[in-house]
This record gives structure tokens, C-alpha cells and sequence, in this order.
């Protein structure tokens, strides 16, 4: 009797040829459900496995993220130059009382704001503008700027007699680039008229809504604060605001300002703010700048008469830039797989094994705020007591206002953020700057940064670089500023302390991240609105990074990236190819080029539909024309 394969179907005289089909088919596909159900398991106990690292059993990780300290690039020495850092005295020898001021102001500023001693670039403007001279006023962050203009401002009103009503209107207008700075600035003016009541402090901002702004303006205000956007639109469609006695005009960061594309719309309200005025003579302008460009220079020469240039370094050279002396910083190199681990690290450790308890983190994109954000609060969040905070130009208004008054009352957390936050915001008792995305210029290195050490208190900044970047470290330094080496070991060493002094036991360094590597990605895996942020964040860092500016290249060359490597710094097992596509909601159309449909998406590139929202917008909805009815 002859037999197949099959051990229990033979062949007899009585077994049809259709008969025998149909039981070989009946094994074949019992046999595919029977590796399929093998295979299922196999998955399942490797993602068990994941989920359960036992350190006890072996020093090396195992699992399918072992390849975590695998395949890396080798971090470089880098040769530090001998680089003398640029020294500006802070604080002068003059108190607030030497001032030709009011009393009232002076008791004021030392009840209500701790306040007593002027610093260089405050004694050296504010005389001058007391004068009534127009002025360029450049200065290190955080050397307190708001004070240059908001005092002079405030003591020049409070003279004018009969005193100022809120039916008199405007008296000054001061131009920021964020609302936070907006709001931060109305809420210094609101601490300096205390003595004078009959001064009111208003600001505007995008977000908000016109009708309650234009309530306020009907009833009256004083010193105005606004970004320029939501300012020129109530110039335009707001016949309450009115310009004709505006004696003061503040424009501050203006470097900013013309970065994020505000220059046509100063350059429109300044020619609104002109054609109103009663007599030119009257407007009295005062300009601010971190940094000196030469767009900057070229709007001091459109709004400025005459003016004194007043540089806290004087005898210092405009391409150096001015770093606090009371900042700390540090620079740490990882390969590209080992970053998310090691900023958690990082914050763990500030956050649990010292008193730096506060930081913020840039990131590159909204959409990278988001996701690490959500990321950390569920593995990092829950496991270490540490509560995280966004902020970036897509939340609404109230949520962005929440956020800032919450974070900047807090005594910990950590704050993720893109450069919205960059620039002039005061937030207390903040210990660390973690720059998780390299800034695209020394000057944004700068100007986050300054987010601590302000006005003499102590503070740290920490820049992530991956071996491919290190050429950012001697644009700094042609540029006087010096940073120290922190190391990815001592982080991740700090992690496997940490959990060998709970119930975790990691024998190594590698298990310790590779468990919390493990924890990322599975959180990832288990939600899928997760990773469908995480997908976003990573197509988004990739756009990004293809952005830099030419000069920037030499440190920042898309081309040494390598994507599967940076995916897995999303916590995404996924490879790149694949990432671009997931969660598409915009197809092409049947009429399209599928050749060049499917070209891109072989190259990683995602067929969504991608939508532009500028970080430092107004908030303003478009106002819509009519259109003209053609005649007929």
C-alpha cells in the first residue's frame, strides 16, 4: 500500500481519488492553523518578554530592541579652541533711588518686586530715555529689558497733568513677538502702575476675542502690549482704537520680530501709527535686541530719529555673543537610537536625585511637543513622579495662558516646547534648558538659553548632539562661547542607580535603558493613538531637518542622517519607509502621477496632506473679501 506524506491518509481501493483531495486538503490547512497559532504565540511571548525584562538573569539586554548599543556610530574627541568668553558686568553700582524718578516707584520696586539695583544696560538707557531721546538698546538675555522702557514709560505718564483718563486713549504702544511675552509684559506695567492708579495697562493678542478687545479699548487704555498681528488688525477694523496721542513706541525683540516675518506688518502699523499723529516730533521710539542684525539695523532706520545706541558691552564685537556669567553650560554627544533614553535620563535624574527640579525642553516641531510630551507623562510621568507641560503656538489661547501661569508658579516639572518660548519669557526659579533639538543658529542657541541665569541667579543649559553634529560646537565658539562635555554613560549610569535603589535590579547600564527603551516602545505598540502622534513627530523631524538654513549645514547635513536609526529615537519599530505612510489621510487623485506617488513613498516621504501653522501667528481667522460682481 503506498502512502504520502500524510501518515494517516493511505490509498486503498476503497479511498476515491476525490476523497483523498479532499483529506489532504483538510491536513494542509490544519497544519497552516497550527503554525500560524505557533506563531502568534512566539510573537506574544517576545512581546511578554518586552514587557518583563528580567535583569537577574543576564547582564545583556535580550529581546527584539537588543540592537539598542548596536550598529552606533563612534562618538568623536572633539578638539575644543581656547575660547575667552565674553564678560558684561551685570549689575551696575547705581540703585533705583539715583534716578530722577517718583518716590512712589522707587518704595515700589523694592516692596512688590525685589528690586533695588540697576543693571549696566538699566543705568546706562534709562536716563536717556527720561530725556526724551530715541534709542537702540542691545543687551544680554535676561539683563532685565522690560524695566529699560516700562519704567521711563510709566514715570513720563504719571507726570502729565491734568492726569491721564481712559478717554484720553492711548498714551503708549509696545510691539512683542508671542502672547506669552505679551502677557508677561502687560503683567510687569500692571506692577509698576500700582502707585498710579489712574494709569491703565491693556494688552492684545491673538487668540482672543475681538469683540471683548474691542469692549476694552471702548472703555479705555493707557499703555497698550500687543503682538503685531492682532495690533494691525484692530488698526484696520477697530474705530475705538485711536493712534493720535500716542507719545511712546517699544518695539522689543525686535530681531524676532523680523524673523518670524513681522516686518511687513510693523512696517504697516508704524505708517498708521505716523499718518495719526498730530505732530511727529512727539512720538518718542525705543528699539531692543539680544542680538544685532543687520535687518534689525535697517528697522531702527525706519523708526528711529536720531537715535542713541546704547550696548551694555560696549567694547565688545558685534559677531560675539554675550552668554550670563552665571550659566553653566554643557553639550552631550549620543548616537541618534540613544537619545530618547538618554533625555529621559537626563530628567529623571534632575527631577529625582537633586534640587534642579524645573527645566524646559525644546524640540524641533508642534507635533514632537506633543508626542514626547504624551510619551512622558505615561512611562516617565507615572513611574518617576515627575509631571510634564507643553507649550507651542497651535494650542488655543486659554490653554497656552493655563500652561504659562501654571508652569511659571510651579517649584518642578518639566516644560516641552518649541521656540515660542525662546524668547524674553521670565520663568522663576527654571534650572535647566535641555535643548533636545539643536537651535539652527549661535544666536538661537543664545536666546534659549536665556531662558535661566536671569538677572543673576544661577542656571544650566544642556545641548543634544549626535556624533554628525559636533561641527555646531565650533560655530559656537567662533562666536566666544564655550561649552563643557557631559557624557551619555554618566546619564544612563544615573538611571541604573536610580532602579537599582527601587525594586528594579539592572546589572548593567545597557539593561537599565534598554528597559526603558522597551517600556517606550511597548507603550507605543499597546495605543494607537500613540503612535499615530509618534508617527507625526517623526515625519515632522524629518521635514525639519531637511530645512536647515545653507549656513547651517556643515553641522546639520540631512544627507549623515540615518532615518532607522532616528525612528527608533521615537520609540517606533516601524522603518522610515513605512512611517510616511502610516495614518495618510489625503490620497491623490486617480489623475495624479502614480509613478511619482509611489517614488516618494519608496523614499520615505509621506502623501498627506501637510498643513503649515506658523509658530508665532497672530491667531487672526483670514477676513474675507467680497468679491466684485462682474458686469454683466
Amino acid at each position: 500500500m503506498a502512502q504520502d506524506e500524510f501518515s494517516d491518509i493511505s490509498l486503498n481501493v476503497q479511498t476515491s481519488p476525490v476523497t483523498y483531495q479532499v483529506l489532504r486538503k483538510e491536513k494542509a490547512l490544519k497544519r497552516h492553523h497550527e503554525e500560524e497559532k505557533e506563531s502568534y504565540t512566539r510573537k506574544k511571548k517576545m512581546h511578554e518578554e518586552d514587557l518583563n525584562v528580567n535583569e537577574s538573569d543576564s547582564e545583556k539586554p535580550r529581546g527584539r530592541i537588543s540592537s539598542l548599543f548596536g550598529n552606533n556610530p563612534d562618538i568623536p574627541v572633539f578638539a575644543h579652541r581656547v575660547v575667552k568668553p565674553v564678560l558684561e558686568p551685570l549689575f551696575s553700582s547705581q540703585n533705583f533711588g539715583d534716578l530722577p524718578i517718583h518716590p512712589f516707584t522707587v518704595s515700589n520696586l523694592e516692596q512688590n518686586l525685589g528690586l533695588t539695583k540697576l543693571t549696566t544696560v538699566q543705568q546706562k538707557t534709562i536716563p536717556l530715555l527720561l530725556e526724551g531721546k530715541d534709542a537702540f538698546v542691545r543687551s544680554q538675555t535676561g539683563s532685565g529689558k522690560t524695566l529699560v522702557y516700562a519704567l521711563p514709560v510709566v514715570e513720563m505718564l504719571q507726570k502729565i497733568r491734568p492726569k491721564l483718563a481712559r478717554s484720553d486713549g492711548v498714551q503708549a504702544v509696545v510691539v512683542v513677538p508671542t502672547r506669552e511675552l505679551a502677557l508677561q509684559t502687560y503683567e510687569c506695567f500692571v506692577k509698576l502702575v500700582k502707585s498710579f492708579t489712574w494709569l491703565v495697562p491693556g494688552y492684545l493678542v491673538g487668540g482672543e476675542k475681538r469683540k471683548a478687545e474691542k469692549a476694552r479699548l471702548r472703555k479705555g487704555i493707557t499703555i497698550l502690549v500687543g503682538t503685531p498681528g492682532r495690533l494691525l488688525d484692530h488698526v484696520q477694523h477697530t474705530k475705538a482704537l485711536r493712534l493720535d496721542r500716542v507719545c511712546w513706541l517699544v518695539l522689543d525683540e525686535a530681531d524676532r520680530l523680523l524673523d518670524m516675518g513681522y516686518e511687513k506688518d510693523i512696517a504697516n502699523f508704524i505708517e498708521a501709527l505716523n499718518s495719526q499723529q498730530q505732530t511727529e516730533s512727539s512720538l518718542q521710539t525705543v528699539l531692543l535686541s539680544a542680538t544685532l542684525t543687520s535687518a534689525v539695523e535697517k528697522l531702527a532706520g525706519l523708526t528711529l530719529r536720531s537715535p542713541v545706541f546704547v550696548d551694555a558691552a560696549s567694547d565688545v564685537p558685534a559677531e560675539d555673543l554675550v552668554i550670563p556669567q552665571s550659566l553653566t553650560q554643557f553639550y552631550i554627544v549620543t548616537p541618534a537610537k540613544l537619545r530618547l533614553v538618554t533625555l529621559s535620563a537626563f530628567i529623571i535624574w534632575k527631577c529625582q536625585m537633586s534640587e534642579q527640579k524645573k527645566m524646559l525642553v525644546f524640540c524641533a516641531t508642534q507635533d514632537m511637543v506633543d508626542y514626547i510630551t504624551e510619551l512622558m507623562s505615561s512611562v516617565v510621568g507615572q513611574s518617576y513622579d515627575v509631571e510634564f507641560f507643553k507649550l507651542h503656538g497651535s494650542m488655543t489661547q486659554k490653554e497656552r495662558t493655563d500652561v504659562f501661569k501654571t508652569f511659571r508658579s510651579a517649584d518642578s516639572g518639566v516644560l516641552l516646547c518649541t521656540d515660542v518660548a525662546a524668547r524674553g519669557l521670565d520663568l522663576p526659579r527654571v534650572n535647566w534648558i535641555v535643548q533636545f533639538t539643536a537651535p539652527a543658529s549661535p544666536s538661537d542657541y543664545v536666546h534659549r538659553v536665556g531662558r535661566t541665569a536671569r538677572v543673576g541667579t544661577s542656571g544650566a543649559a544642556l545641548l543634544f548632539l549626535t556624533p554628525s553634529e559636533l561641527q555646531f560646537l565650533r560655530q559656537l565658539e567662533d562666536r566666544r562661547i564655550r561649552l563643557q562635555e557631559e557624557t551619555m554613560e554618566r546619564c544612563l549610569k544615573k538611571l541604573q542607580d536610580l532602579g537599582n535603589s527601587s525594586s528594579y535590579l539592572f546589572q548593567s547600564v545597557e539593561v537599565a535603558a534598554t528597559a526603558l527603551q522597551c517600556q517606550f516602545e511597548n507603550a507605543v505598540l499597546e495605543r494607537k493613538e500613540l503612535h499615530t502622534l509618534a508617527c507625526k513627530a517623526y515625519v515632522s523631524w524629518v521635514r525639519f531637518y531637511a530645512s536647515y538654513k545653507k549656513e547651517a549645514r556643515t553641522a546639520f547635513n540631512f544627507k549623515q542622517v540615518h532615518l532607522g536609526h532616528y525612528a527608533k529615537s521615537f520609540a517606533l519599530r516601524d522603518p522610515p519607509s513605512v512611517v510616511g505612510g502610516i495614518g495618510k489621510k489625503y490620497r491623490p487623485r486617480a489623475s495624479q502621477d502614480k509613478r511619482g506617488s509611489a517614488s516618494a513613498k519608496r523614499r520615505g516621504y509621506s502623501t498627506t496632506k501637510h498643513l503649515e501653522t506658523p509658530e508665532f501667528s497672530s491667531g487672526l481667522n483670514p477676513i474675507r473679501k467680497k468679491r466684485r460682481k462682474g458686469k454683466l
